[in-house]
C-alpha cells in the first residue's frame, strides 16, 4: 500500500486498549481489541485512522493503520512505517494506542492538496476580464498573503496588458493594424491606374513612391495579404493616405474590397462590395491627406484562419465628392481588423 494517502483521518483523544486476540502473527490483518476508540467516549469512530502497537517496546512498536471497524474488530494495514523486515506478532494483553505519528501529518498534507486540487479544478472558468479589485491568493518570498489584482496589474500595466476601467484585460487582443504601401500594390490589368512612380520633393528629403489614379475613369489597384491566423474573420475597415499636385481643395473618393481564398480554392472569384471614404484636398501639393476610417468591408469568400486575402482599391470618380481634375497619388492604406488571440495557429 502506497503511503502518504490523500485521505481524512478520524482521531480519538487519549485512546488506549489491548489486544484480546491470542496472538496477532506476522501477516494477520485483523485483531479484537477490548475496547473500541470512541470521539465522547461511548460513539465509536469510523476509520481509517493510525494506531500505534506496543508503543513502549522499541523492538516491537508497530504503526498500522485501521481501514474497517466492526465492533471490536479492527482490520489493519501493518507497519505502514516499513520499520520491521517481518511484522512483529504481538500477544493478548499487549497495549494498542492512538499516538500522534508521522503519517498523519502526511495523509492530512496529501488530503489537503488533493481537496485544494478539487475545489480550483471545480470552479468555473472565469468568463471575462479580471476586476481590479478580485482577490487573489500571493506568495510573498514563500509567505502566502491575500492582495487584489490592481497589485499585480500596477506592476504589469503597459506590458501588453491594460489596467483601465476597472477591468484586467489582454491588450493585444482588439483592434489592430497593417500597414499597406503603394508599393506593394500592382496596377489591375484592366482598367489600372498607373504604374508605381517615384516623386522627389526635393533632394535629400523624402521621396514619394506613389500610385497615379486620373479623374476620367474609375482606376484600380490590387495588393495581397496573407491575413494573421489570429484574425477573427469579421469585417475590416481602412484609411487612404494619399497627395496631390493640385493647390485646389478639390474631393476624392477612394473605395475598398476584399476577397479570402482558402488553400485548393480557386483565385478566380469576385471581391465584396466596395466601401468607399471620401477626403478632399488641403490646398497645397504635397500635403499628406489622410482620410477618416472607413464603414465596414466585408470580405468575400467565406473568411478562414490563415486565408489569403485579395484587396482592390479604386478611385471612384463616379462618387459625388470625387470633383478633382487632377491625379490623386496614392501612397499607401492602413487595414484595421480584429485579432481573438495574440499568436499564430
Amino acid at each position: 500500500m502506497t503511503y502518504p494517502k490523500a485521505q481524512k483521518l478520524s482521531y480519538s483523544n487519549f485512546y488506549e486498549s489491548t489486544i484480546t486476540t491470542g496472538t496477532v502473527s506476522s501477516g494477520d490483518t485483523s485483531f479484537d481489541v477490548a475496547a473500541a476508540p470512541t470521539s465522547d467516549g461511548s460513539s465509536a469512530i469510523a476509520a481509517p485512522f493510525y494506531l500505534v502497537i506496543d508503543p513502549d517496546t522499541a523492538s516491537k512498536r508497530e504503526v498500522v493503520e485501521v481501514t474497517n471497524v466492526s465492533s471490536t474488530t479492527l482490520t489493519v494495514a501493518r507497519d505502514v512505517e516499513g520499520r520491521h523486515s517481518t511484522d512483529p506478532t504481538h500477544t493478548s494483553g499487549t497495549v494498542v494506542r492512538m499516538a500522534v505519528v508521522g503519517q498523519m501529518f502526511d495523509d492530512l498534507e496529501a488530503y489537503v492538496d488533493n481537496e485544494v486540487t478539487t475545489i480550483i479544478t471545480g470552479q468555473a472558468d472565469l468568463a471575462s476580464g479580471l476586476a481590479l479589485t478580485d482577490e487573489l491568493l500571493i506568495s510573498d518570498g514563500g509567505t502566502l498573503k491575500k492582495g487584489d489584482v490592481s497589485l499585480i496589474a500596477d506592476a504589469i500595466d503597459g506590458a501588453g496588458i491594460d489596467a483601465s476601467a476597472g477591468t484586467l484585460v489582454n491588450a493585444a487582443i482588439g483592434k489592430q493594424s497593417i500597414w499597406v504601401p503603394a508599393t506593394a500594390m500592382y496596377p489591375t490589368s484592366s482598367n489600372g491606374c498607373a504604374d508605381i512612380t517615384s516623386v522627389e520633393t526635393t533632394a535629400g528629403r523624402p521621396d514619394l513612391k506613389v500610385l497615379d489614379f486620373d479623374a476620367s475613369s474609375d482606376e484600380n489597384a490590387q495588393f495581397s495579404i496573407a491575413m494573421p491566423s489570429y484574425w477573427n474573420e469579421g469585417t475590416i475597415t481602412f484609411q487612404a493616405y494619399w497627395t496631390t499636385a493640385a493647390t485646389d481643395t478639390d474631393g476624392v473618393a477612394w473605395g475598398l474590397s476584399g476577397v479570402c481564398v482558402s488553400d485548393n480554392d480557386t483565385i478566380d472569384i469576385a471581391f465584396g462590395t466596395a466601401v468607399v471614404v471620401t477626403d478632399d484636398a488641403l490646398g497645397a501639393a504635397e500635403d499628406l491627406c489622410v482620410t477618416a476610417e472607413s464603414g465596414a468591408v466585408t470580405i468575400a469568400g467565406t473568411p478562414t484562419a490563415g486565408d489569403l486575402a485579395y484587396f482592390n482599391i479604386v478611385r471612384d470618380v463616379s462618387d459625388a465628392n470625387d470633383d478633382m481634375t487632377e491625379d490623386a497619388r496614392l501612397i499607401g492604406i492602413k487595414i484595421f481588423y480584429t485579432v481573438d488571440d495574440v499568436h499564430e495557429a
